[in-house]
């Protein structure tokens, strides 16, 4: 690879205008000092810069053999990651050389520096180790590493880069696996839950004729004549798989930063997913906006409850909108087995023939439940008042939006759960129970 040019630093720059402006004054008054003075800086400027290039001439990336390690390649949002760089160089001498390994700007370091300024000498390897806190989830890059050699006394500087770049998953501060053994604190009374039973069965399966042994209470009076008494069959619901859908469309941004609806969403689907797992259900993940973002296929055990914690850790916001017709009937094509699909949505703007989707999901022996969070929760309370009524004014008309959706999947019976941001694992958690222990959600 070819070396790098020479530059020259604003120190350089400096000394060469300010030696030319004093050369000209000199000339101008025919002053001998004042025409000395600036040759000899200038002669010091060219010679250095000469001989400078002459020594680095092939620096590059060739010069330096590298190794990461004791890297951490999956960090909590909440946690701290390490990186450790060692280089050496191979160049023919020593010379006064700054590394740095760039950061992605929402990870602050927290002890050590990913800068070191020194004269590097080929015989000592060089050593750059810190440690990171990071402040959002997703999938970052550190690097590459950039090297800059500067001449002995800061006139003009080299620069290369080395391609090590290392990728880092921020995941949730929660993983599924930790999930799965929470606690499920405060549980609401079933009088004052949004659930009912529905007897020792609830999806009706066929009537037969009635026999000595049959609950009266099981009695179709209704088909039911002078002749022949009928009663009703019902069968248990087998919902032995869960589905998180998780939307990641443009409205999820919808919130405080760091605590927007996609970040409660996530938050809420690892507590699904873990108490899941933990039961021994089979759990799959689907990210979607207006199209698929990731698919997980139905996983158990803890090597499954590491995949979803991954693949949570990588779900990010899209430009697109959701599409919550296409990403039922994406889930519908995924799904073998009876399921029960929770979506997390911020439910401002889903699209699609919504109605059609969710008959073909019934149909197909699924259920959906929405979980969506109250709007006026997502913001801080305002003091002022003038800045309440400014704050208001702005997720009005948002908020009333979200209630004509949440109405029009609750009269097609989808049941829509509101929770406020600081109740987001509790809901999710009881949610489930209740789900998995009776038979419907009203």
């Amino acid at each position: 690879m070819a070396s790098s040019r020479v530059v020259l630093s604003p120190i350089g720059w400096s000394a060469i205008v300010g030696g030319l402006a004093t050369l000209l004054v000199g000339l101008v008054t025919l002053n001998l000092l004042l025409l000395l003075v600036p040759l000899t800086l200038l002669s010091l400027v060219l010679s250095e810069v000469i001989a400078f290039d002459r020594s680095t001439r092939d620096f590059g990336p060739n010069w330096f053999q590298w190794r990461r390690f004791e890297n951490s390649s999956q960090v909590r949002i909440d946690g701290v990651g390490s990186m450790a760089l060692d280089l050496v160089m191979s160049g023919p001498g020593a010379v006064y050389t700054e590394v740095f390994d760039p950061q992605p700007e929402g990870f602050e370091v927290v002890r050590g520096s990913p800068r070191l300024l020194t004269w590097w000498d080929p015989a000592n390897p060089v050593r750059v180790a810190y440690a990171y806190r990071p402040r959002s989830r997703g999938r970052f890059r550190v690097g590459p590493t950039v090297i800059v050699a500067h001449d002995a006394l800061g006139f003009a500087f080299r620069m290369t880069k080395l391609e090590n770049r290392w990728e880092v998953l921020v995941t949730p501060s929660l993983t599924v696996e930790e999930a799965s053994s929470l606690p499920i604190s405060g549980r609401r009374a079933a009088s004052e839950a949004y659930v009912r039973r529905t007897g020792p069965g609830s999806e009706f399966r066929s009537l037969r004729e009635y026999e000595v042994s049959d609950d009266a209470r099981k009695i179709a009076w209704r088909k039911s004549g002078i002749d022949k008494i009928y009663v009703r069959e019902h069968e248990e619901e087998a919902h032995p798989e869960v589905m998180v859908l998780l939307d990641c469309g443009r409205d999820m941004r919808l919130g405080m930063p760091g605590s927007d609806c996609l970040e409660l969403a996530v938050d809420g689907g690892t507590v699904i997913a873990g108490q899941a797992i933990g039961r021994s259900d089979r759990v799959s993940l689907l990210v979607y906006s207006d199209h698929p973002h990731e698919f997980v296929a139905p996983q158990r055990g803890p090597g499954g409850a590491e995949i979803l914690t991954q693949a949570f850790g990588r779900a990010t916001l899209s430009s697109g909108r959701f599409n919550l017709a296409g990403a039922l009937a994406h889930a519908r094509d995924q799904l073998t087995a009876p399921t029960t699909i929770f979506l997390l949505s911020s439910m401002v703007s889903p699209s699609g023939a919504v109605e059609t989707a969710v008959a073909e999901l019934r149909t197909h022996g699924h259920r959906l439940i929405v979980i969506c969070p109250e709007v006026p929760a997502l913001y801080p309370a305002e003091p002022d008042e003038l800045a309440r009524h400014a704050l208001e004014f702005s997720w009005e008309p948002i908020a009333r939006e979200v209630g004509l959706h949440v109405r029009q999947l609750e009269v097609q019976g989808v049941p829509v759960v509101r929770y406020v941001p600081a109740e987001v694992r509790v809901v999710a958690a009881e949610l489930l129970e209740l789900v998995r222990s009776a038979g419907s959600l009203s």
